[in-house]
């Protein structure tokens, strides 16, 4: 699967990982990566799976290099998966929408992403406005209460 993706750098953003093919709506793209650490172990790359459980790719995943956008073409999939939101063509980053990956209160980060929607502050999914939460509702990577 890794054959069909390229980490490149992003203009502003770092790295981003770019796909060589095209894509469906709905198919798995790759592993974000699959080992589970702590809080105290997670960062700025990881994802929230529960209160104290976190996905947190290694920089061999590709999912240690994929980038926000406001306006993502992927999602996470449950246990470890990335997959597209819409279809995808060679030459897209796959991006995805932070918010659907944390939920702690007063995590927040600016935002550069350049889409006509964006909202500027990339917050956890519990600060989105609610028409961005039931849009998001069904795609986040951890447990609502």
């Amino acid at each position: 699967m890794k054959k069909d993706f390229l980490v490149k750098e992003t203009p502003g953003c770092g790295k981003g990982v770019f796909s060589t093919k095209s894509f469906r709506k709905n198919q798995q793209l790759f592993s974000f990566g699959t080992k589970i650490v702590s809080w105290k172990k997670a960062n700025h790359r990881s994802v929230q799976l529960g209160k104290n459980r976190w996905l947190n790719p290694s920089r061999y995943d590709l999912g240690y290099y994929v980038n926000h956008s406001c306006n993502p073409n992927a999602r996470f999939e449950k246990p470890h998966f990335i997959a597209a939101l819409r279809p995808i063509k060679p030459g897209q980053e796959i991006t995805l929408d932070y918010a659907t990956l944390v939920n702690i209160p007063k995590w927040d980060m600016p935002c550069f992403c350049g889409q006509n929607n964006c909202r500027k502050i990339i917050k956890s999914y519990s600060k989105l406005p609610k028409n961005i939460q039931k849009k998001y509702k069904d795609i986040i990577s951890f447990i609502l209460k």
